[in-house]
């Protein structure tokens, strides 16, 4: 993929030196489409030649909607509307009055990163949304390596494969101009060098995790619940011994970190003047505290109106429920028509079957350090983003930012199993009839 973004870079700049000859980008982006295209098929070609055809596809497929999506007399995609509208509308506008780029906006790191595009290679709509394509291509191959590094069994692989190259939302949302493919490439490219860090260990693997989810969470600040899942594997997890070791040593700075983050949880304000401290939702909504953001009614897709909470220990007692309408909304007993019925079957009944695998598969935690790690990081991400969200349309957009560790963790699991059954039973030769 290196030699991909390296062209997509030279395309940027050749739009930046030549533009006082171009007047229309529509041709040059046709061009790169193409060669794109087929610097993706021989990449797949010789580098995943296993699943050249269900990638190529999912790719071609997102190309597809990202051209669907141009085009004005046709319904519009899920999705896309007034948030991509909102980002195009902002970078265009901080464009062409760079000056802006220190200035609160819309969108935050997203609007100035399309203005960014904009100003060097042109007003081209299509260019930043296939650039979205390609961070979902990315994604996908980055989640493949570390199958390979995990030792993922093939046949697994496939599935898994099979699935983000053609999982509804992950379709939609790169086809279309919103910031969820950006977030969702820097959270896979942070899980990326933590599994390298946790198997071949390495400063530098952590330092690069943990620098990519800081990255990310400046485009969203609600992915950094998924560093709490590294630190943890960082402090407990012991490569000599292959399994987590508790300590008086290692205990300590923990707890200070889990409190501390705590503490920014309930005053995000405490952090506004970190860099990548980007307002969610509930902040920006302009609630004064965070048990307001709890139960918040915006929307016609609002859930959980009946829920109020006014202190700490009432948000506690009712974060489990928060987090289950979360993953699953818009439940069927919340549906008001045929959209939801097929947004519920399509994406809530997946994270739904997801959240079971996890709490069938708790105890696999010893036997397996990674899953752990990764559990914990999705946990406290759906926490996060359960707290504040009460709306059946956001939870969907939301739970979507770490699709590709939820695959990854789904990746271990099913290895585990697999394996299991292939393993000849306690007590037998191997040869024998058992």
């Amino acid at each position: 993929m290196f030699i991909i973004w390296l062209v997509a870079l030279a395309y940027v700049v050749a739009g930046y030196l030549f533009s006082s000859y171009i007047a229309d980008t529509t041709l040059l982006t046709g061009l790169f489409i193409i060669i794109m295209s087929i610097l993706v098929f021989f990449l797949l070609y010789f580098k995943y030649t296993k699943f050249l055809i269900l990638i190529y596809a999912g790719f071609l497929a997102r190309i597809g909607m990202v051209l669907y999506d141009r085009q004005e007399k046709m319904p519009a995609l899920p999705h896309s509307g007034i948030d991509s509208e909102r980002y195009y509308k902002t970078g265009q506008y901080i464009s062409e009055k760079m000056a802006l780029m220190d200035a609160e906006m819309y969108g935050g790191l997203y609007s100035k990163f399309l203005a960014l595009i904009f100003n060097m290679y042109g007003d081209d709509r299509i260019f930043a949304q296939f650039l979205n394509v390609l961070m979902a291509l990315t994604a996908i191959l980055l989640v493949v390596q570390m199958f390979r590094m995990l030792d993922v069994p093939n046949h697994i692989q496939f599935v898994l494969v099979g699935v983000m190259s053609f999982f509804p939302h992950s379709l939609i949302f790169s086809s279309i101009l919103v910031r969820e493919s950006v977030i969702t490439l820097m959270v896979t490219l942070s899980l990326y060098f933590f599994v390298r860090w946790y198997k071949k260990a390495g400063w530098s693997n952590a330092l690069l995790s943990v620098a990519f989810i800081l990255l990310g969470a400046s485009f969203h600040t609600g992915v950094i619940g998924v560093l709490i899942g590294y630190l943890f594997g960082f402090i407990f997890y012991q490569h000599s011994k292959k399994a987590f070791r508790f300590t008086l040593r290692s205990t300590i700075p923990f707890t200070i970190f889990a409190v501390s983050t705590t503490y920014v949880m309930m005053y995000p304000e405490s952090i506004s003047a970190l860099p990548i401290y980007d307002k969610v939702d509930q902040v920006e909504r302009g609630n004064s505290s965070i048990y307001e953001a709890f139960t918040p009614q915006i929307g016609a897709s609002a859930y959980l109106g009946w829920l109020v909470v006014d202190n700490i220990y009432q948000m506690i007692l009712f974060s489990p429920i928060k987090v289950f309408y979360f993953i699953g909304s818009p439940m069927p007993w919340t549906v008001r028509n045929l959209n939801d019925l097929i947004a519920f079957f399509l994406d809530g009944v997946f994270y739904l079957f997801v959240l079971a695998v996890f709490i069938k598969n708790f105890a696999l935690i010893k036997k397996r350090p990674i899953f752990g790690v990764i559990l914990l990081s999705i946990a406290v991400t759906w926490l996060i983003f359960g707290f504040g969200i009460s709306n059946a349309g956001t939870a969907l957009r939301h739970r979507f930012k770490i699709f590709y560790v939820i695959i990854v963790a789904l990746g271990v699991v099913w290895t585990y199993w697999s394996k299991k059954q292939k393993r000849p039973p306690e007590g037998t030769v191997k040869g024998d009839p058992a």
